[in-house]
């Protein structure tokens, strides 16, 4: 297979001292559904904003395809990050405007400035954007604002948004963790369709560990900055779990 994103030795120290990221290290194949998983404040989602860089990595190595982009900047950065989508738990959707409007905005960083600002979309990328709602399954509600949705739909429209920049890496940072058991595996089965219609690497942090074994190809857990498990899904037994999660921790399961 093909290695389409290589971490080395990567580490992260915030000013305030907090070492979050330990010399973390692994590699990610080109169509895999890569699960992280780890208490709070374990570096999942630190490690999801140095690989797309909305933060700065303290040393190691950052290469997507064999190339270095551990510290570019300005158009080498732009270029870079239009093929990392990226979904956040909270949406990050601008609640006034509408659902086209909002999936329209994943196409921004592949239009001249002066476009943007006015919104002239050509008649091609609002046709674009109409099958990202489409693919998932949302298209009937592009005229409505997007504060008028429930959080599982407004999630599937930061998806469509992502899927406007042709990503090749998806990033989800607990994309279920705002939504009721019901809407997870929804959610999650979009992702699922998006990596195995379209190929897309997806990279998806998650918490429990039901969704971890029913979507994942291959799992990363993360203790205190630093990488305790790296394998299938299905080796995470009883024993592994307490000692990713803590001799106390209860699996709650997502059904």
């Amino acid at each position: 297979m093909e290695t389409i994103l290589e971490i080395e030795n990567l580490q992260k120290i915030y000013p305030n001292g907090t070492h979050a990221l330990k010399g973390i290290s692994f590699s990610v194949q080109k169509g895999e559904f890569l699960v992280i998983i780890g208490l709070s404040g374990s570096g999942k989602s630190t490690l999801l904003r140095c690989i797309n860089r909305l933060h700065e990595p303290t040393s190691g190595r950052i290469r997507y395809k064999s190339n270095d982009v551990t510290h570019i900047k300005n158009e080498d950065l732009r270029a870079y990050r239009k093929r990392i989508g990226m979904i956040f738990q909270h949406f990050n959707l601008i609640k006034r405007r509408s659902v086209l409007d909002n999936v329209l905005a994943g196409y921004l960083g592949s239009m001249p400035v002066w476009k943007s600002i006015l919104g002239k979309f050509p008649e091609q990328i609002r046709a674009q954007a109409l099958k990202c709602l489409e693919i998932v399954g949302i298209s009937e509600k592009a005229a409505f604002r997007a504060d008028a949705l429930s959080g599982g739909q407004q999630q599937r429209v930061a998806i469509a948004r992502s899927l406007m920049q042709e990503p090749e890496i998806l990033l989800a940072d607990e994309p279920v963790a705002s939504l009721d058991p019901a809407t997870s595996h929804s959610v999650m089965q979009y992702l699922e369709r998006i990596n195995k219609e379209f190929g897309t690497t997806v990279i998806c942090n998650l918490h429990f560990l039901s969704l971890v074994r029913q979507y994942a190809s291959r799992v990363i857990a993360l203790k205190s900055g630093e990488i305790v498990f790296e394998g299938p899904p299905s080796e995470i037994d009883d024993a592994w779990f307490r000692r990713i999660y803590g001799e106390d921790a209860v699996e709650v399961e997502i059904r």
